[in-house]
């Protein structure tokens, strides 16, 4: 069979142990023998660990290659665009554009048949959607995936790596939870963690930090995060005591995770917020921990609240520095409105209106950030058919190229 795909994206493929050949000269690849589904995915998987595999965040720098023009601004990529084909004029075809990969037959049968808003509540209630045969053919396939941090700490963390990476591709290819899955993808990128540096703790953090999260509450998902050994690892947080605290984490909480970078805040609240969050650390094979031995007790201010000088003799009830300015942060209107920005860039437009924005970061107050409420406040019809094309990401476009 072939599978057409970009030149640049045949030209990367290499695939020696797959079980079937790979022609990658072409605009399209040559598959031939043993096609099994897994394999199958495998190979697509293999190809692109160059477009799906996440980089090294940095919120300090962007390093871009000497000669290069920098990227377009995201505001310019929404002008001069072409009018969208009426078959997708409508808001049901517009919302399944949006919330899936790619939109089956049975999608839009279903959604025609429920309407706008209930097709929505049902995505929304994804615990209820069958999604049976996808998850029985992830456990048997991919085992990897339901082990415990002192069993993957013996797996080879390319192995584990792959099939991250198969699974991933797998379930937003296949499943029928389509909205959740997008979901899943867009707090991946907000929470995101680069697999070489934490290896198999990025595979914890997916499944018990981002997919078990993903449409609950914001707030349970930041403190998953915070409190999660891939997060810690990743930015060092495991190596921050008391008298050199790493400013590392603290930074990317409030810049990438919760305020933004316009959110009010200053190197001194970067300083303050590392010493509170020194002790916050790792032990055994990668599981959360709090170590009063290593942390600051001197007093503190962040974000113009004060934090008394506490005593060792407090012992692990020392953690509630940091829950409690982890609360601070969520509570923040400018969490509020980065949160709602994300959300809507993600599925309605680049550049969405100071309105919109207001009318999702009200919600997110009003919710304590409750996600499936954004997303009912996102999802309007009225944006959505009046909203304008989006490029799809690398992995938004492979992955639809599979489920169609």
């Amino acid at each position: 069979m072939q599978i057409d795909v970009p030149t640049k994206l045949a030209a990367t493929a290499v695939a020696t142990d797959a079980p079937f050949v790979v022609s990658a000269d072409v605009n399209c690849i040559e598959v031939e023998a043993r096609p099994t589904r897994r394999a199958f995915f495998a190979t697509v998987a293999a190809l692109c660990t160059g477009l799906l595999a996440p980089k090294s965040a940095s919120a300090q720098k962007i390093h871009r290659p000497k000669g290069r023009p920098s990227t377009p601004a995201v505001s310019s990529l929404s002008k001069d665009i072409l009018a969208a084909p009426s078959e997708w004029s409508s808001a049901v075809t517009r919302l399944l554009r949006r919330i899936s990969y790619s939109p089956s037959a049975n999608d839009v049968a279903t959604a025609r048949t429920l309407g706008f808003h209930e097709y929505v509540e049902q995505q929304l209630n994804y615990g209820a959607i069958d999604d049976s045969a996808v998850e029985t053919f992830v456990a048997a396939n991919y085992p990897l995936l339901g082990q415990t941090t002192d069993q993957l700490f013996g797996a080879k963390a390319a192995v584990v790596q792959a099939q991250l990476q198969e699974a991933t591709l797998y379930r937003a290819a296949m499943s029928n939870r389509q909205l959740y899955e997008r979901t899943v993808e867009l707090w991946s990128q907000h929470f995101n963690i680069y697999f070489l540096k934490v290896g198999y703790l990025r595979a914890i953090d997916l499944r018990d930090v981002i997919r078990a999260n993903a449409m609950g509450s914001f707030r349970d998902l930041l403190y998953a995060s915070a409190q999660g050994g891939a997060m810690i690892a990743y930015h060092d947080q495991h190596i921050s005591r008391s008298g050199a605290p790493n400013e590392n984490y603290a930074r990317e909480i409030m810049e990438l995770h919760t305020l933004g970078v316009s959110g009010g805040y200053t190197q001194t609240d970067v300083a303050e917020m590392s010493r509170v969050l020194t002790g916050w650390t790792i032990a055994g094979r990668g599981d959360f921990a709090f170590n009063p031995d290593i942390h600051d007790w001197g007093e503190k201010s962040v974000l113009g609240v004060a934090i008394p000088a506490g005593s060792p003799a407090i012992g692990a009830a020392g953690i509630k520095e940091g829950e409690r300015m982890l609360d601070v942060l969520l509570a923040h209107p400018s969490t509020a409105t980065f949160i709602a920005t994300k959300m809507l860039r993600w599925f309605i437009a680049y550049d969405p209106s100071p309105e919109q924005i207001a009318a999702v970061a009200a919600t997110y107050t009003a919710t304590s950030g409750d996600i499936k409420a954004m997303l009912r406040t996102t999802l309007n019809p009225e944006w959505l058919v009046a909203a304008p094309m989006k490029h799809k990401r690398p992995f938004h476009f492979v992955a639809s190229c599979l489920r169609a």
